[in-house]
């Protein structure tokens, strides 16, 4: 059987690594050692490593609150408020603690600015769809979406001067499953 005929053969395949078979003169372990070695050069040449940076400075991924991404099916690890940890897991959680501090520091901002109105704020528990208790008084209503809580506790920071007190950080994709 002729290997070097137009019909077949390594001198004629359209892939480049058959026809440098057909330039070999000889098949020992020497040359399948340089065929490795071009084989691997090639390899390496088309699927580079790619150069990625990783940060692993867990303190970067603590963001202002105001900074932060829309929080819709998102989970939180912790916030920083106040400069103290909380334990916080979702949004629901966060809303709660921070508009029960904020309101315990400065109950006017609620009275004196449209935000009261905005989280139906009431002494009557039974006006809102899913009550929050901020005292043994007042309430607030909690049943809004993710995006609308952050909107809400962005609002109170601002109307208290406070905008730089609550910094938050998003759990990992491990952390969640």
């Amino acid at each position: 059987m002729n290997l070097d005929n137009k019909e077949q053969g390594y001198k004629f395949s359209r892939l480049w690594l058959n026809r440098h078979l057909a330039s070999l003169s000889k098949r020992d372990l020497e040359e399948l050692d340089k065929r490795f070695e071009l084989i691997s050069d090639r390899y390496l040449k088309v699927w580079k490593y790619p150069s990625v940076e990783v940060s692993t400075d867990e303190e970067s991924e603590e963001i202002n609150i105001f900074d932060a991404e829309d929080p819709t099916n998102k989970k939180l690890e912790y916030a920083i408020f106040f400069d103290q940890k909380l334990e916080v897991k979702n949004t629901s959680e966060l809303f709660a603690e921070v508009n029960k501090t904020l309101f315990e520091l400065n109950p006017q901002s609620y009275f004196a600015s449209d935000l009261g109105e905005k989280l139906n704020l009431t002494k009557d528990k039974n006006k809102c769809r899913s009550a929050l208790s901020l005292n043994e008084t007042y309430f607030i209503e909690q049943h809004l979406s993710s995006k609308e809580k952050f909107a809400r506790i962005m609002q109170a920071l601002t109307l208290m001067g406070l905008p730089d007190e609550l910094f938050i950080k998003y759990a990992s994709e491990e952390e969640i499953y």
